[in-house]
């Protein structure tokens, strides 16, 4: 079961690619989006070093932040694999006059070349337990030399926004509004 869920993930994610992705932006610049696919990084090795979060409940998002580092030398931010960052809505469907939520709305992360994963399954039980807005963040094995995917589950639709900073280039970060 497991595994048709992988596989209908990437067979998802495969064909978002077809669809318009965007280059990620290298700024701060919050212009929160309901969807979109993003692309970033750099045709490279490299080892998934942390997942970070973050509540900034005062500014009004969460942030989640993804580093990496270089497959060699092991210097985190300075490098970061090719990666495709895609928003999906929930879906949704109404039954006698209640919209009954089918699936969650969900953020894909795929991930290209990665050597080390260095994320630990208690650190992905932990993370969510803080959040607001996030359901579940799950891992799913590589899948062909080093490509995973990670699907972060939402607690409802929220707009996003995703950066990859100019000054930290091994370092993919995602801000969820909490004024979905």
């Amino acid at each position: 079961m497991k595994l048709l869920f992988l596989l209908a993930l990437v067979g998802g994610n495969l064909m978002a690619s077809v669809a318009p992705s965007m280059t990620i932006p290298r700024d701060a610049s919050r212009r929160y989006l309901t969807d979109g696919v993003f692309e970033g990084g750099k045709p490279i090795k490299a080892n998934l070093e942390a997942l970070r979060f973050f509540n900034h409940k005062q500014k009004g998002f969460e942030r989640w932040v993804f580093d990496f580092s270089d497959a060699t030398t092991q210097t985190v931010g300075s490098v970061a694999p090719k990666f495709q960052v895609r928003y999906q809505k929930a879906s949704k469907v109404e039954n006698q006059g209640q919209l009954l939520t089918l699936e969650p709305a969900r953020i894909i992360i795929s991930i290209k070349g990665v050597i080390k994963n260095q994320i630990s399954r208690s650190q992905l039980e932990k993370l969510p337990q803080r959040s607001t807005l996030v359901k579940e963040v799950i891992v799913y094995p590589p899948i062909d030399e080093g490509d995973i995917a990670i699907e972060m589950l939402l607690k409802d639709s929220y707009p996003f926004y995703t950066h990859q900073p100019l000054n930290n280039e091994g370092r993919l970060v995602i801000d969820l509004s909490t004024q979905g």
